[in-house]
């Protein structure tokens, strides 16, 4: 398999499946491959409530960190360095939390709510982790989203294969292509997937 993903790809990869930009492909999946009556939102708002959540999730904090990058906060975009993620981390979490908040306060999606919300949480639990070991955060965002997607299908009565496939087998390739850039050790890839799994698996037992 080595040979078949280039270091190119691994990058490419790695930005398309940012965990930042992992709850708007939750959304999306959710909302056009799931049952509309599980995240609560008109028809005509899908792409509305789709484009808040991407513009809080994902722009507003990339343009934060980018600008920390500029003013040399950090040393690098891919942050490769431990040191350089709790500032970009922080972020992350205050603006997942404020994706919650909104949702929240215009009574939309409460479930996909319930999944900022334990995303905010999940990135500080991350951050503090970050103070000793490099855990793969790409993985953690899929593993997370994994079991929200494995915990909400028991709990609506259906089983969503299909999304389910879809989210693990795009966690082996993001988990494959942040090892192909030698971002993280073989440990730190599977604990940031059980431990995002694990997470969000419970926070649903717990709230919805």
């Amino acid at each position: 398999m080595a040979h078949k993903i280039s270091y190119f790809d691994a990058k490419f990869i790695s930005i398309l499946f940012h965990p930042l930009l992992i709850p708007t492909w939750a959304y999306l999946l959710i909302a056009f491959q799931g049952n509309l009556m599980v995240l609560q939102i008109p028809q005509d708002a899908l792409w509305l409530i789709g484009g808040m959540v991407f513009t809080i999730s994902a722009v507003i904090p990339a343009l934060i960190i980018l600008l920390m990058f500029r003013l040399r906060i950090i040393s690098s975009l891919s942050m490769y360095v431990r040191e350089d993620r709790t500032g970009p981390v922080v972020i992350a979490a205050l603006f997942f939390y404020l994706t919650y908040y909104m949702l929240n306060e215009l009574q939309f999606a409460p479930v996909f709510g319930f999944y900022m919300l334990g995303a905010s949480s999940l990135a500080i639990v991350s951050m503090f982790i970050n103070f000793w070991w490099k855990i793969s955060l790409h993985l953690i965002a899929f593993g997370g989203f994994t079991g929200a997607l494995t915990s909400l299908a028991s709990h609506v009565n259906e089983i969503y294969i299909f999304n389910l496939i879809v989210v693990v087998l795009l966690s082996g390739f993001v988990g494959y292509a942040r090892l192909k850039l030698r971002a993280h050790q073989p440990s730190e890839v599977y604990a940031g997937f059980l431990l995002g799994f694990a997470f969000m698996y419970l926070i649903f037992l717990l709230i919805y």
